[in-house]
């Protein structure tokens, strides 16, 4: 192999590692940018958390007294009485439970949580969909946010 073939196969891997190392410092500036980003947002929430913590605990019922209570569901309805067989299931059992354990509304994730279930989107949405046949069920009340609670029971409808 002649020299000048030597040194024109140098230049191009010469050309080729600076392009490289060119655009992995593009990379490491974006990731560094990424890294700023999702720092400063895990600050805000860590404060945000240290000041929701740090407030007493207030049921929402309690903090809305003059809340109406929910009427009993119909039970003569079909779907209310397929929703009434769900909810004798242990699994709505359970939830209901953890949901009771809760001074105020809740995420299906942290009622998930209650459970002791493995945090995927599937157990999560398991635990949304009995929530959810629970609300129409009257026997839980979702906030428009979301969230979920334990309806209030007027001593009438409690017996």
């Amino acid at each position: 192999m002649s020299r000048d073939v030597v040194l024109q196969q140098l230049d191009e891997r010469l050309a080729a590692y600076l392009a490289e190392a060119e655009r992995l410092r593009a990379e490491a500036e974006r990731i560094t940018e990424l890294l700023a980003v999702c720092e400063a947002e895990l600050e805000r929430l860590v404060t945000a958390r240290q000041v929701v913590g740090e407030l007493p605990a207030v049921h929402v019922a309690a903090a809305v007294p003059d809340r109406p209570a929910l009427p009993a569901p119909r039970t003569g309805s079909a779907e209310v009485r397929e929703i009434g067989q769900d909810a004798a299931a242990p699994f709505a059992e359970e939830v209901l439970k953890v949901l009771a354990g809760h001074a105020g509304p809740v995420r299906c994730r942290q009622v998930a949580e209650g459970l002791g279930l493995e945090i995927t989107a599937r157990n999560v949405e398991r635990v949304r969909q009995r929530l959810k046949k629970a609300a129409a069920a009257g026997v839980v009340v979702k906030t428009p946010g979301g969230l979920f609670t334990l309806a209030r029971v007027s001593a009438a409808a409690g017996g």
